[in-house]
């Protein structure tokens, strides 16, 4: 009689989701397969933002833009240890892109928010591949009045219409949709 010995080794596991008409399966990926069509958003607050505004500004234009972009469905990629990154420190391009790659996200998101000398407020969006090399820009920025009360939102409403179209495009790609199937 001879005896054999059967190994499994399992690659991945499948939970399946069974809704009256609608299947769902969720796939978890291996580790290797891990990275996902999505950015790492990185806020920075200029020498020029410290020194001539407050902080409440520069969180409040940051978490405006990133609730924005996930009301949009924005696939944000969060550092398990960072999640998203708002400062007043200088990265380099590299250290960034080092933070995108290790997060899994395949774009970085770079938002510096300014307070330059001719303008209440500026803010710069740039998208970046892991390459680094910069795939698009925009600006929006409000000068002029004699307060800069309603800055904020001017140049966030600006900026929002100009990322519109970008949407659904490199540098800002929408969740990955559950796969279905129905019976």
């Amino acid at each position: 009689m001879c005896s054999r010995s059967l190994s499994f080794r399992v690659a991945f596991v499948i939970p399946i989701i069974i809704l009256p008409g609608l299947l769902v399966v969720f796939a978890t990926q291996s580790p290797e397969s891990a990275k996902t069509d999505g950015v790492y958003y990185v806020a920075y607050r200029t020498p020029a933002h410290v020194t001539r505004s407050s902080p409440e500004i520069f969180h409040e234009v940051a978490n405006d833009l990133l609730e924005f972009l996930k009301k949009n469905d924005v696939n944000i990629v969060a550092d398990p240890e960072r999640g998203t990154l708002q400062t007043s420190e200088v990265f380099s391009t590299d250290s960034l892109l080092n933070l995108t790659r290790s997060a899994g996200a395949n774009y970085l998101l770079y938002v510096t928010v300014d307070r330059p000398a001719t303008s209440w407020l500026k803010v710069t969006f740039q998208c970046y591949d892991l390459s680094g090399k910069a795939l698009w820009e925009e600006h929006a920025s409000s000068a002029g009045g004699l307060s800069g009360k309603g800055a904020p939102s001017k140049t966030m409403e600006s900026l929002k219409t100009k990322l519109l179209p970008r949407i659904g495009q490199p540098g800002l790609p929408k969740l990955p949709k559950p796969v279905q199937s129905g019976f």
